[in-house]
């Protein structure tokens, strides 16, 4: 009998899956994300030895970036100062954000420039998107749960988008170092 999956993806539902989630302290920083993209690398290049029926499907979960202070605190603070009319210290915490990934994105991409700015482009615009959804939540003096929900899941989504950039940009280098340039 086929499963849904398997009619979307054959042979997917019938492999086993290896599920990894790195929590935002896993990816508070530049070095977080080497670490984690290490990690996930070493676990391709096992999965590449093991070919066949014996393979396993590789998913990976990663949390908005955490340390001091963490970005989904911040995204949460925004909602709540939004709530009470607090422009300023929206601003703030939004400020933050974009300080905290342009930092990172800079150790990270220090030679890919146009890379780096791709990501701080997706930041700025999720950060635009927040203000849209924060000037609601001001005009009605009003911190709904769901709308905190959506603000603070844009972390995760920056998360995954410097993540595969990350793995995208290694894989391209390996693939040089390998090959050659031309």
């Amino acid at each position: 009998m086929s499963s849904f999956y398997d009619e979307l993806i054959p042979g997917l539902a019938s492999k086993c899956w290896q599920v990894h989630k790195f929590g935002g302290t896993s990816v508070a920083d530049a070095n977080c994300f080497l670490q984690v993209a290490h990690i996930i690398e070493d676990q391709l290049d096992i999965n590449n030895d093991v070919l066949g029926p014996n393979a396993k499907n590789l998913a990976v979960v990663v949390s908005a970036m955490g340390g001091k202070p963490k970005v989904t605190d911040l995204l949460l603070e925004a909602v709540r100062h939004a709530s009470m009319r607090e422009h300023d210290k929206v601003d703030d915490q939004l400020d933050i954000v974009l300080s905290k990934h342009s930092e990172c994105l800079k150790i990270l991409f220090h030679k890919e420039y146009a890379e780096q700015e791709r990501l701080i482009k997706i930041i700025k615009g999720g950060l635009n998107d927040i203000r849209d959804i924060l000037k609601t939540v001001s005009l009605m003096k009003w911190q709904a749960e769901r709308i905190s929900e959506v603000v603070s899941g844009f972390g995760e989504l920056w998360s995954t988008q410097i993540l595969t950039a990350l793995l995208r940009m290694r894989s391209n280098q390996r693939l040089v170092e390998k090959f050659g340039s031309d």
